[in-house]
């Protein structure tokens, strides 16, 4: 077979599968086995998959399939069928190299309905080895498997997600209907969880502000309840990285929205938001280098990510470049959408429409947010300041200064109770009934959370690692017998120390390339360890005790983090870039920290 670089990056497109069955009891599964298999390939990051939108397009008309092909650069291209018939199913696929359309791969898998889930898997494992003799070194050694479920579970999770696709509130209830049918047949199904959140976050997306908190809640909630579930779960994490990013806890934010693009960093829906939130805390450029890609990933949903391609140009100063892709599109992504818009011709010196585009504004905000009544231009500024998540100075604040003929210093935050300045120690302690805090000069008081009590015994134990199931205190033992010996407990401890200081110093060095190998060989050591830890080699289970450990700990520190950076941003920051969590927990500052006592 034709060998490529490793550095190559393989673009695949997936066709929907063709439905050959007599009825149309088989369509559902036809559409969603293509999605499916475009999520679980997007995970390889050496891949560059098509989304279901632009590969919908090259269907539409299949004469002119090789063109459109050429044109986005595919090398390879997967279709195949379905056939049901007295609950035999047949599943045909091919893959092809398209550029010289040659069949590289295809088989024939058949089986009973009942076990379509597995047939699926059979087939993508298939599909994937097949890929893999096309590069020069070991893609990926497996597939991530997916937890099992029953079929009609699995229907309902289907219909929920082809719901979502359709974009408006009434199907976003309609998703939820699906998801919790899902949930009553399969409470530990961590997809039908993030479909749940998903419900909520469209509506939260789309600024339904007379429910703003209730979905922003109900996001974040069910969010958390996936991750827990499955800590691979990327949509929940983009989802809570968003929600902590209104919330004013950045730095927790920036921690879940750089694992969903670790998780997958191939899935355009998630980039796009990710891009977005990227840009609020000040990282535009990446936030740029995203938006191209999603462009790629999926070039027929190009005009609705065009508004926030102009709002990530628009805060690089890139004016210019704002308005020739605002002029293309009448897309409103958000109610200020046109405040962007009036701003970007402010420093482009084009007053007439600067207002023009405010007075659009304006008219959207009284109608969406001011429930019909009539907005004075100072109200409608505080509103866009509240509103946008900023971490660092924007520049809308001399348009700001501008439409309303004052001088904006930008928000500040609300006075904290119980805080006042330090004497220079650093603290973190609980004082009767209060956590009490000292860092960069700042002293305060937090209410009680298992989290502190987590954070308090890593940092008083520096670079030691913590099993996840020691700071729960349960045990982990299998009949009476302990699964580890502490030789080799140490061992891997100081494995996972010395992995951790090489990621360290690659990231520091911007090598991204020995950043990603390391933290694949730091995913191997926890993976082996904690299967030692818990089940002996066997995949862990949903019942598992460390499974359980490590999910409940690392959302409860992570939690208390963002309670922390709320009321004390530098702690915040640094507990969140020096606390690791994990099935090992640590504490590993990048200079020693004094913790008074």
């Amino acid at each position: 077979m034709r060998k490529v670089k490793s550095n190559k990056t393989i673009t695949i497109a997936i066709l929907p599968f063709e439905n050959l069955s007599a009825g149309n009891e088989m369509e559902i599964f036809c559409r969603s086995f293509c999605i499916d298999l475009i999520t679980e390939l997007s995970y390889f990051r050496q891949f560059q998959i098509l989304a279901y939108q632009s590969v919908m397009s090259l269907d539409e008309k299949p004469e002119l399939l090789s063109e459109k092909l050429s044109e986005l650069n595919v090398d390879y291209l997967v279709q195949g069928s379905f056939r049901n018939h007295k609950n035999q199913i047949r599943i045909n696929a091919q893959l092809f190299e398209s550029k010289v359309n040659r069949l590289v791969w295809g088989n024939r898998i058949e089986g009973k309905f009942s076990d379509l889930i597995n047939l699926q898997e059979r087939l993508l494992k298939e599909i994937v080895a097949s890929l893999q003799q096309q590069l020069n070194y070991d893609l990926l050694n497996q597939i991530k498997q997916k937890k099992n479920v029953t079929l009609k579970a699995y229907e309902y999770w289907l219909y929920g997600v082809d719901e979502l696709k359709k974009g408006s509130v009434a199907n976003d209830s309609q998703a939820r209907a699906f998801f919790e049918k899902a949930l009553a047949l399969e409470p530990q199904y961590s997809l039908a969880y993030s479909g749940m959140s998903l419900t909520y976050f469209n509506e939260w997306s789309c600024q339904l502000w007379d429910r703003w908190e209730l979905s922003q809640n109900g996001a974040s909630a069910w969010a958390q309840k996936a991750i827990e579930l499955d800590e691979q779960n990327y949509i929940a994490a983009y989802i809570l990285g968003r929600v902590f990013l209104y919330e004013g806890a950045y730095e927790s934010a920036e921690y879940y929205l750089r694992k969903s693009l670790t998780l997958n960093s191939n899935d355009p829906e998630s980039l796009i938001q990710i891009a977005s939130c990227m840009t609020y805390l000040g990282y535009g450029i990446e936030a740029l280098q995203l938006y191209e890609k999603t462009l790629k990933l999926n070039p027929v949903n190009a005009e609705n990510y065009i508004p926030i391609g102009a709002f990530i140009n628009f805060e690089l100063g890139e004016y210019d470049k704002a308005v020739a892709l605002a002029v293309k599109t009448r897309i409103r992504r958000w109610v200020d959408t046109d405040a962007f818009y009036a701003a970007i011709y402010f420093h482009l010196g084009d007053f007439d429409q600067m207002l023009n585009h405010w007075s659009a504004f304006i008219s959207a905000f009284n109608k969406t947010i001011n429930k019909g009544n009539e907005a004075t231009t100072e109200e409608a500024v505080a509103w866009m300041m509240n509103i946008n998540p900023y971490k660092h100075e924007t520049n809308l604040l001399p348009f700001w200064d501008h439409i309303t003929n004052r001088k904006i210093k930008g928000k500040k935050g609300k006075a904290l109770p119980f805080e006042y300045d330090g004497n220079g120690m650093n603290v973190f302690e609980k004082r009767s009934d209060l956590w009490e805090y000292c860092f960069d000069g700042k002293k305060g008081y937090l209410a009680e959370a298992k989290g502190f009590h987590d954070i308090y015994k890593l940092i008083m134990n520096p670079r030691q690692p913590f099993h996840c199931t020691e700071l729960m205190e349960v045990a982990v033992v299998e009949e009476g017998t302990p699964l580890i010996d502490a030789e080799a407990k140490r061992q891997y401890q100081q494995k996972i120390r010395d992995i951790q200081k090489d990621i360290s110093e690659a990231e520091e060095y911007n090598d991204y390339a020995r950043s990603a190998q390391l933290h694949m060989a730091y995913e191997e050591v926890l993976s082996h360890l904690s299967k030692s830890l818990g089940l002996r080699g066997v995949p862990r289970e949903k019942g598992n005790t460390v499974e359980k450990a490590r999910s409940a700990i690392t959302w409860r520190i992570r939690n208390s983090i963002s309670k922390i950076e709320k009321v004390n941003a530098p702690l915040g920051k640094h507990f969140s870039n020096s606390i690791k969590t994990g099935t090992f927990c640590a504490y590993s500052p990048e200079q020693d920290i004094d913790w008074n006592q």
